[in-house]
């Protein structure tokens, strides 16, 4: 108490003009607390929104997959049009997550990145497959195998990737 009491008793005999520089001074360093406790905060809300837009792109991006793997699947299901139903509708699915992993891929960097560029090749290669055997007229038995196997790696990445439907960062 008798030291506050003491700079009381200084600060009494300072000037009038140094006692506006001692205030103007606190003022400010109040001013740039003020300053830096509202820069942290924006941050971390920007951090906050920034994670957020990543984990929606990564949670459509693994919808748009998965709904890829199920459409697959209704391949060997009898009576099935797969060249007017399923196949169109499994590459608009295939597009979409194309477009989703570039777009999560440009944004975010690329561990991030859910199909690398053999995936994508591997997965139009397999679309292709079967586009020529309907245009041929012949099975689709060989295209069929190669897009069961794309679907064993679009699994084995939804898997491996997400966590809890969180899209993890890769190495």
């Amino acid at each position: 108490m008798e030291t506050v009491k003491s700079g009381m008793r200084a600060f009494s005999r300072l000037s009038a003009r140094n006692k506006a520089v001692i205030v103007v001074l606190l003022v400010l360093i109040a001013a740039l607390l003020a300053a830096l406790c509202i820069s942290i905060n924006m941050r971390s809300n920007m951090q906050s929104q920034y994670t957020q837009a990543r984990n929606q792109a990564g949670e459509a991006l693994y919808s748009n997959l998965y709904i890829l793997m199920q459409s697959f699947d209704m391949t060997s299901v009898p009576n099935t049009d797969v060249q007017n139903v399923i196949l169109p509708q499994m590459r608009d699915y295939f597009i979409a997550s194309v477009t989703l992993n570039n777009l999560i891929t440009q944004t975010y960097g690329p561990r991030y990145q859910v199909l690398t560029e053999e995936d994508v090749n591997n997965l139009t290669a397999a679309f292709t497959s079967y586009d020529t055997a309907f245009r041929n007229n012949t099975p689709t038995d060989l295209a069929q195998s190669n897009m069961r196997a794309c679907m064993e790696r679009v699994k084995e990445l939804l898997n491996t990737r997400y966590s809890q439907g969180v899209l993890r960062a890769g190495r």
